[in-house]
Protein backbone atom coordinates (compact mmCIF):
# COMPACT_ATOMS: atom_id res chain seq x y z
CA UNK A 1 0.00 0.00 0.00
CA UNK A 2 1.42 3.44 -0.92
CA UNK A 3 2.27 5.84 1.88
CA UNK A 4 -0.48 8.25 2.79
CA UNK A 5 0.20 11.92 2.17
CA UNK A 6 -1.61 14.05 4.77
CA UNK A 7 -3.63 17.01 3.56
CA UNK A 8 -1.79 19.61 5.61
CA UNK A 9 -3.44 22.48 3.73
CA UNK A 10 -6.88 21.48 4.97
CA UNK A 11 -5.64 20.90 8.51
CA UNK A 12 -3.84 24.25 8.64
CA UNK A 13 -6.89 26.07 7.23
CA UNK A 14 -9.04 24.49 9.96
CA UNK A 15 -6.55 25.34 12.70
CA UNK A 16 -6.26 28.93 11.40
CA UNK A 17 -10.01 29.41 11.97
CA UNK A 18 -11.02 30.38 15.47
CA UNK A 19 -13.51 28.12 17.20
CA UNK A 20 -17.02 29.49 17.55
CA UNK A 21 -17.63 27.31 20.57
CA UNK A 22 -14.38 28.17 22.35
CA UNK A 23 -13.20 31.61 21.11
CA UNK A 24 -9.44 32.04 21.11
CA UNK A 25 -8.75 28.39 20.30
CA UNK A 26 -8.39 26.70 16.88
CA UNK A 27 -11.45 25.05 15.41
CA UNK A 28 -11.54 21.31 16.06
CA UNK A 29 -12.55 18.57 13.68
CA UNK A 30 -15.89 17.92 15.38
CA UNK A 31 -16.93 21.56 15.14
CA UNK A 32 -15.86 21.97 11.52
CA UNK A 33 -17.53 18.71 10.53
CA UNK A 34 -20.79 19.88 12.12
CA UNK A 35 -20.65 23.17 10.20
CA UNK A 36 -19.99 21.30 6.94
CA UNK A 37 -22.92 18.93 7.54
CA UNK A 38 -25.19 21.89 8.34
CA UNK A 39 -24.12 23.69 5.13
CA UNK A 40 -24.88 20.61 3.03
CA UNK A 41 -28.27 20.14 4.74
CA UNK A 42 -29.22 23.76 4.01
CA UNK A 43 -28.53 23.21 0.33
CA UNK A 44 -30.18 19.85 -0.03
CA UNK A 45 -33.41 20.10 -2.05
CA UNK A 46 -35.31 18.20 0.65
CA UNK A 47 -33.37 19.43 3.65
CA UNK A 48 -31.99 15.97 4.38
CA UNK A 49 -29.28 15.55 7.01
CA UNK A 50 -25.81 14.52 5.85
CA UNK A 51 -23.61 11.93 7.59
CA UNK A 52 -20.39 13.96 7.29
CA UNK A 53 -18.61 13.89 10.66
CA UNK A 54 -15.25 14.28 12.36
CA UNK A 55 -14.23 10.75 11.34
CA UNK A 56 -14.76 11.59 7.65
CA UNK A 57 -12.95 14.90 8.08
CA UNK A 58 -10.08 13.07 9.74
CA UNK A 59 -9.78 10.72 6.77
CA UNK A 60 -9.47 13.70 4.44
CA UNK A 61 -6.86 15.40 6.61
CA UNK A 62 -4.82 12.19 6.92
CA UNK A 63 -4.93 11.61 3.15
CA UNK A 64 -7.05 8.45 3.27
CA UNK A 65 -9.58 10.35 1.16
CA UNK A 66 -7.68 12.43 -1.39
CA UNK A 67 -10.52 14.28 -3.07
CA UNK A 68 -13.97 14.19 -1.46
CA UNK A 69 -17.16 14.61 -3.49
CA UNK A 70 -18.15 17.98 -5.02
CA UNK A 71 -20.71 18.91 -2.35
CA UNK A 72 -18.24 18.22 0.50
CA UNK A 73 -15.49 20.18 -1.27
CA UNK A 74 -17.90 23.06 -1.83
CA UNK A 75 -19.02 23.03 1.80
CA UNK A 76 -15.46 23.02 3.14
CA UNK A 77 -14.52 25.88 0.79
CA UNK A 78 -17.57 27.88 1.88
CA UNK A 79 -17.11 27.32 5.63
CA UNK A 80 -13.35 27.95 5.53
CA UNK A 81 -13.64 30.76 2.94
CA UNK A 82 -10.98 29.15 0.77
CA UNK A 83 -10.42 27.77 -2.71
CA UNK A 84 -10.01 24.10 -3.60
CA UNK A 85 -6.34 24.79 -4.21
CA UNK A 86 -6.02 26.37 -0.73
CA UNK A 87 -7.49 23.21 0.81
CA UNK A 88 -5.37 20.76 -1.17
CA UNK A 89 -8.21 19.33 -3.27
CA UNK A 90 -6.60 19.64 -6.67
CA UNK A 91 -5.05 16.41 -7.89
CA UNK A 92 -1.39 16.24 -6.70
CA UNK A 93 0.35 17.11 -10.00
CA UNK A 94 -2.13 19.92 -10.66
CA UNK A 95 -1.88 21.24 -7.11
CA UNK A 96 1.91 21.40 -7.26
CA UNK A 97 1.85 23.05 -10.68
CA UNK A 98 -0.72 25.65 -9.61
CA UNK A 99 1.07 26.38 -6.33
CA UNK A 100 4.43 26.89 -8.03
CA UNK A 101 2.94 29.08 -10.77
CA UNK A 102 0.97 31.15 -8.26
CA UNK A 103 4.08 31.72 -6.14
CA UNK A 104 6.17 32.72 -9.15
CA UNK A 105 8.62 29.82 -8.81
CA UNK A 106 7.53 28.63 -12.26
CA UNK A 107 5.91 30.41 -15.18
CA UNK A 108 2.21 29.65 -15.50
CA UNK A 109 1.42 26.89 -17.99
CA UNK A 110 -1.79 25.65 -19.62
CA UNK A 111 -2.14 22.75 -17.18
CA UNK A 112 -2.26 25.12 -14.19
CA UNK A 113 -4.87 27.28 -15.90
CA UNK A 114 -6.95 24.23 -16.82
CA UNK A 115 -6.90 23.01 -13.21
CA UNK A 116 -8.44 26.28 -11.98
CA UNK A 117 -10.94 26.31 -14.87
CA UNK A 118 -12.17 22.85 -13.84
CA UNK A 119 -12.93 24.13 -10.35
CA UNK A 120 -14.82 27.07 -11.83
CA UNK A 121 -16.95 24.69 -13.94
CA UNK A 122 -18.01 22.74 -10.84
CA UNK A 123 -18.78 25.92 -8.89
CA UNK A 124 -21.10 27.16 -11.65
CA UNK A 125 -23.24 24.07 -11.28
CA UNK A 126 -23.18 24.36 -7.51
CA UNK A 127 -24.62 27.88 -7.84
CA UNK A 128 -27.79 26.34 -9.31
CA UNK A 129 -28.41 24.57 -6.02
CA UNK A 130 -26.77 26.83 -3.45
CA UNK A 131 -27.29 30.37 -4.76
CA UNK A 132 -24.96 33.30 -5.34
CA UNK A 133 -24.12 34.18 -1.74
CA UNK A 134 -22.86 30.70 -0.93
CA UNK A 135 -20.50 30.30 -3.88
CA UNK A 136 -19.19 33.87 -3.98
CA UNK A 137 -16.41 33.30 -1.39
CA UNK A 138 -15.10 30.35 -3.40
CA UNK A 139 -15.18 32.33 -6.64
CA UNK A 140 -13.41 35.23 -4.94
CA UNK A 141 -10.64 32.88 -3.80
CA UNK A 142 -10.33 31.38 -7.28
CA UNK A 143 -10.11 34.88 -8.77
CA UNK A 144 -7.25 35.76 -6.42
CA UNK A 145 -5.47 32.60 -7.52
CA UNK A 146 -6.13 33.34 -11.20
CA UNK A 147 -4.70 36.84 -10.71
CA UNK A 148 -1.42 35.31 -9.51
CA UNK A 149 -1.40 32.89 -12.45
CA UNK A 150 -1.97 35.74 -14.91
CA UNK A 151 0.78 37.82 -13.31
CA UNK A 152 3.23 34.93 -13.79
CA UNK A 153 2.12 33.95 -17.31
CA UNK A 154 4.40 34.61 -20.26
CA UNK A 155 4.23 34.42 -24.05
CA UNK A 156 1.36 32.53 -25.66
CA UNK A 157 0.07 31.36 -22.27
CA UNK A 158 -0.70 34.86 -21.02
CA UNK A 159 -3.87 35.43 -23.13
CA UNK A 160 -5.28 32.14 -21.82
CA UNK A 161 -4.50 33.11 -18.22
CA UNK A 162 -5.93 36.60 -18.64
CA UNK A 163 -9.02 35.12 -20.33
CA UNK A 164 -9.67 32.84 -17.34
CA UNK A 165 -9.25 35.78 -14.96
CA UNK A 166 -11.74 37.74 -17.10
CA UNK A 167 -14.24 34.90 -16.73
CA UNK A 168 -13.84 34.82 -12.95
CA UNK A 169 -14.28 38.61 -12.71
CA UNK A 170 -17.31 38.32 -15.00
CA UNK A 171 -18.75 35.58 -12.78
CA UNK A 172 -18.26 37.70 -9.65
CA UNK A 173 -20.12 40.49 -11.42
CA UNK A 174 -22.97 38.11 -12.22
CA UNK A 175 -23.15 36.74 -8.65
CA UNK A 176 -23.42 40.22 -7.16
CA UNK A 177 -26.55 41.01 -9.22
CA UNK A 178 -29.05 38.87 -7.25
CA UNK A 179 -27.47 40.22 -4.07
CA UNK A 180 -28.23 43.74 -5.41
CA UNK A 181 -24.64 44.85 -4.86
CA UNK A 182 -24.87 47.05 -7.90
CA UNK A 183 -21.60 48.96 -7.57
CA UNK A 184 -19.58 45.81 -6.95
CA UNK A 185 -21.26 44.10 -9.88
CA UNK A 186 -20.42 46.99 -12.22
CA UNK A 187 -16.80 47.07 -11.04
CA UNK A 188 -16.27 43.35 -11.66
CA UNK A 189 -17.98 43.43 -15.05
CA UNK A 190 -15.99 46.48 -16.15
CA UNK A 191 -12.75 44.73 -15.19
CA UNK A 192 -13.89 41.54 -16.94
CA UNK A 193 -14.44 43.51 -20.16
CA UNK A 194 -10.98 45.11 -20.02
CA UNK A 195 -9.33 41.73 -19.41
CA UNK A 196 -11.28 40.11 -22.25
CA UNK A 197 -10.10 42.85 -24.59
CA UNK A 198 -6.50 42.25 -23.49
CA UNK A 199 -6.92 38.51 -24.16
CA UNK A 200 -8.72 39.18 -27.46
CA UNK A 201 -11.45 36.83 -26.27
CA UNK A 202 -14.74 37.75 -28.02
CA UNK A 203 -16.88 35.26 -26.09
CA UNK A 204 -15.80 36.45 -22.67
CA UNK A 205 -16.11 40.10 -23.77
CA UNK A 206 -19.61 39.56 -25.14
CA UNK A 207 -20.64 37.67 -22.00
CA UNK A 208 -19.36 40.42 -19.70
CA UNK A 209 -21.15 43.11 -21.73
CA UNK A 210 -24.40 41.13 -21.86
CA UNK A 211 -24.26 40.55 -18.09
CA UNK A 212 -23.71 44.30 -17.65
CA UNK A 213 -26.76 44.91 -19.86
CA UNK A 214 -28.76 42.48 -17.71
CA UNK A 215 -27.60 44.33 -14.58
CA UNK A 216 -28.93 47.58 -16.02
CA UNK A 217 -32.18 45.94 -17.11
CA UNK A 218 -32.69 44.86 -13.50
CA UNK A 219 -32.22 48.51 -12.48
CA UNK A 220 -34.52 49.72 -15.31
CA UNK A 221 -31.67 51.71 -16.88
CA UNK A 222 -32.76 51.05 -20.46
CA UNK A 223 -30.37 53.50 -22.12
CA UNK A 224 -27.29 51.80 -20.66
CA UNK A 225 -28.76 48.33 -21.19
CA UNK A 226 -29.36 49.15 -24.85
CA UNK A 227 -25.80 50.40 -25.41
CA UNK A 228 -24.20 47.45 -23.60
CA UNK A 229 -26.35 44.91 -25.41
CA UNK A 230 -25.46 46.47 -28.75
CA UNK A 231 -21.77 46.25 -27.87
CA UNK A 232 -22.18 42.60 -26.83
CA UNK A 233 -23.54 41.78 -30.30
CA UNK A 234 -20.76 43.41 -32.35
CA UNK A 235 -18.36 40.47 -32.68
CA UNK A 236 -19.75 37.57 -34.71
CA UNK A 237 -17.00 35.20 -33.51
CA UNK A 238 -19.05 34.20 -30.45
CA UNK A 239 -20.83 30.85 -30.26
CA UNK A 240 -24.46 30.47 -31.28
CA UNK A 241 -25.68 29.98 -27.71
CA UNK A 242 -24.34 33.36 -26.62
CA UNK A 243 -25.57 35.03 -29.84
CA UNK A 244 -29.04 33.66 -29.12
CA UNK A 245 -28.97 34.99 -25.56
CA UNK A 246 -27.83 38.45 -26.69
CA UNK A 247 -30.57 38.56 -29.35
CA UNK A 248 -33.33 37.61 -26.89
CA UNK A 249 -31.93 40.24 -24.55
CA UNK A 250 -32.05 42.78 -27.37
CA UNK A 251 -35.72 41.97 -27.98
CA UNK A 252 -36.50 42.48 -24.28
CA UNK A 253 -34.67 45.83 -24.16
CA UNK A 254 -36.58 47.08 -27.22
CA UNK A 255 -39.91 45.81 -25.91
CA UNK A 256 -39.44 47.49 -22.55
CA UNK A 257 -38.50 50.69 -24.37
CA UNK A 258 -41.73 50.64 -26.40
CA UNK A 259 -40.17 49.72 -29.77
CA UNK A 260 -42.70 46.98 -30.48
CA UNK A 261 -42.07 46.39 -34.20
CA UNK A 262 -38.31 46.16 -33.81
CA UNK A 263 -38.68 44.01 -30.69
CA UNK A 264 -40.81 41.50 -32.59
CA UNK A 265 -38.23 41.40 -35.40
CA UNK A 266 -35.44 40.61 -32.92
CA UNK A 267 -37.66 38.02 -31.25
CA UNK A 268 -38.14 36.23 -34.57
CA UNK A 269 -34.38 36.36 -35.16
CA UNK A 270 -33.73 34.87 -31.71
CA UNK A 271 -36.26 32.11 -32.36
CA UNK A 272 -34.48 31.23 -35.61
CA UNK A 273 -31.12 31.08 -33.85
CA UNK A 274 -32.52 28.86 -31.09
CA UNK A 275 -33.48 26.26 -33.70
CA UNK A 276 -29.78 25.64 -34.40
CA UNK A 277 -28.43 25.16 -30.88
CA UNK A 278 -25.97 22.30 -30.44
CA UNK A 279 -26.85 19.32 -28.19
CA UNK A 280 -26.45 19.99 -24.49
CA UNK A 281 -23.46 17.63 -24.22
CA UNK A 282 -21.57 19.71 -26.80
CA UNK A 283 -21.96 23.03 -24.97
CA UNK A 284 -18.91 24.59 -23.27
CA UNK A 285 -18.74 24.71 -19.47
CA UNK A 286 -19.03 28.51 -19.66
CA UNK A 287 -22.43 28.24 -21.39
CA UNK A 288 -23.94 24.91 -20.35
CA UNK A 289 -27.30 26.62 -19.74
CA UNK A 290 -27.81 27.67 -23.38
CA UNK A 291 -30.46 25.03 -24.06
CA UNK A 292 -34.08 25.27 -25.35
CA UNK A 293 -35.68 25.34 -21.88
CA UNK A 294 -33.53 28.34 -20.88
CA UNK A 295 -34.42 30.27 -24.04
CA UNK A 296 -38.10 29.40 -23.68
CA UNK A 297 -37.94 31.49 -20.51
CA UNK A 298 -36.12 34.31 -22.30
CA UNK A 299 -38.98 34.40 -24.82
CA UNK A 300 -41.42 34.70 -21.92
CA UNK A 301 -39.63 37.83 -20.69
CA UNK A 302 -40.01 39.43 -24.12
CA UNK A 303 -43.75 38.63 -24.30
CA UNK A 304 -44.23 40.07 -20.83
CA UNK A 305 -42.43 43.27 -21.85
CA UNK A 306 -44.69 43.44 -24.92
CA UNK A 307 -47.77 43.27 -22.69
CA UNK A 308 -48.78 39.67 -23.39
CA UNK A 309 -48.94 38.64 -19.75
CA UNK A 310 -50.97 35.46 -20.21
CA UNK A 311 -48.68 34.26 -23.00
CA UNK A 312 -45.63 35.07 -20.88
CA UNK A 313 -47.05 33.14 -17.92
CA UNK A 314 -47.79 30.12 -20.11
CA UNK A 315 -44.29 30.11 -21.63
CA UNK A 316 -42.69 30.52 -18.20
CA UNK A 317 -44.59 27.50 -16.88
CA UNK A 318 -43.53 25.49 -19.91
CA UNK A 319 -39.92 26.60 -19.49
CA UNK A 320 -39.84 25.50 -15.86
CA UNK A 321 -41.39 22.15 -16.76
CA UNK A 322 -38.76 21.63 -19.48
CA UNK A 323 -35.80 22.46 -17.21
CA UNK A 324 -33.66 19.88 -15.45
CA UNK A 325 -35.06 19.46 -11.96
CA UNK A 326 -31.89 20.86 -10.40
CA UNK A 327 -32.49 24.21 -12.16
CA UNK A 328 -36.09 24.82 -11.17
CA UNK A 329 -35.34 26.28 -7.76
CA UNK A 330 -32.14 28.01 -8.84
CA UNK A 331 -31.80 31.65 -7.89
CA UNK A 332 -31.45 32.74 -11.53
CA UNK A 333 -34.75 30.99 -12.37
CA UNK A 334 -36.65 33.28 -9.98
CA UNK A 335 -37.87 35.61 -12.75
CA UNK A 336 -39.33 32.62 -14.58
CA UNK A 337 -41.12 31.41 -11.45
CA UNK A 338 -42.55 34.88 -10.88
CA UNK A 339 -43.92 35.01 -14.44
CA UNK A 340 -45.34 31.51 -14.14
CA UNK A 341 -47.42 32.60 -11.15
CA UNK A 342 -49.03 35.60 -12.86
CA UNK A 343 -52.30 33.76 -13.48
CA UNK A 344 -52.22 31.60 -10.35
Amino acid sequence: MPDLVPNDRLRLAREAMSSRRYPGTPMGRTELAALVAQWIERHDEKGRSHPFDAVHLGKIERGVVKRPGPIIRAALCAVLDASECDLGFLRPPDADRVAQAASGRLATDSAAIDAVAQVLASVRRLEDAAGAAEVLPTVRAQAALATQLADNARGNVRPKAVGLLSELEQYQGWLNIPLQRWDESRRYLDRASVLALEADDPTRLSTALSFAAYRNLRRNDLRSADALNEAAARDDRVNIGLRTYVTFQRAEVLARDGSRTEALARLREADRLSEHLPPADELPDSGYWYVPSFFHGQRAFVLHALGDHSGAARLAREAIAMMPESWRDAEWAGRRRALAELES
